[in-house]
């Protein structure tokens, strides 16, 4: 029961919540119970149904990733929810667009998955006017003009040209981030003002950037103090 009370009640609070913790209230069973490894026995999460809103898909584009695989973004009517503007989801594959038959022109439910990621959950197929556009896979990849290929029996449409620039970028991308190389102030924006001033083309030519100082102070947005310090992080790294 109060779990579904703070269901409707968490609109009114001054901060986000996606869920409640139930716990053990006897401080002796929660020691009698302990612990696995990931979480304690005595307590559990309960999570709240995800926020949804209908807004409008305008167009759907196609992202080009760093493996090639291509995928469908829906670009939404703006509008707000759990506490963010959301003008773009995912669409995940053509098949995920077929099976919820998402077309553009569609007004639709989306909510964050997890609260978190923008997905469009369904078609409200009663608002349809007729004139809603069915979306088709590219058979030429957008970034590259190269032919698009999609392997029997698998969900994912592939560009195969190796040096299409979408792939090189989000390769390079997941090179510098975090979870990679992990380079200090190498964020995706700088990385597409290199890669445009044909500074960076591969991995290799961030490590060369050290002989090309004078270049990079004159790069618009990047200053001499941003430089040394992306010098740095590459060095770092």
């Amino acid at each position: 029961d109060y779990c579904s009370e703070m269901e409707v009640e968490r609109r009114n609070l001054p901060f986000e919540i996606d869920g409640l913790v139930i716990k053990v209230d006897e401080l002796s069973y929660r020691e009698q119970l302990g612990n696995t490894s990931k979480s304690p026995r005595w307590a559990i999460a309960y999570k709240f149904a995800p926020d949804q809103a209908i807004t409008t898909v305008d167009a759907i584009t196609v992202q080009v990733g760093r493996t090639g695989a291509l995928t469908p973004v829906a670009e939404l009517r703006p509008v707000s929810l759990a506490g963010s503007v959301i003008a773009r989801a995912t669409l995940h594959n053509e098949d995920n667009v077929r099976n919820k038959d998402i077309r553009i022109g569609d007004q639709v439910v989306i909510q964050k998955a997890g609260d978190v990621i923008p997905e469009v959950d369904h078609v409200v197929f009663e608002k349809r006017s007729g004139n809603e556009v069915v979306f088709q896979m590219p058979k030429r990849c957008p970034v590259c003009d190269e032919p698009t290929f999609r392997i029997e029996g698998e969900a994912v449409t592939k560009c195969l040209n190796m040096a299409c620039p979408a792939q090189v970028f989000r390769k390079l991308v997941h090179f510098t981030s975090r979870d990679a190389m992990n380079i200090e102030g190498l964020g995706p924006g700088v990385l597409r003002l290199l890669m445009d001033d044909q500074l960076v083309s591969n991995p290799v030519d961030i490590y060369h950037l050290d002989q090309k100082r004078a270049q990079l102070i004159t790069l618009e947005k990047l200053g001499e103090k941003s430089v040394d310090n992306l010098l740095a992080g590459i060095e770092a790294s």
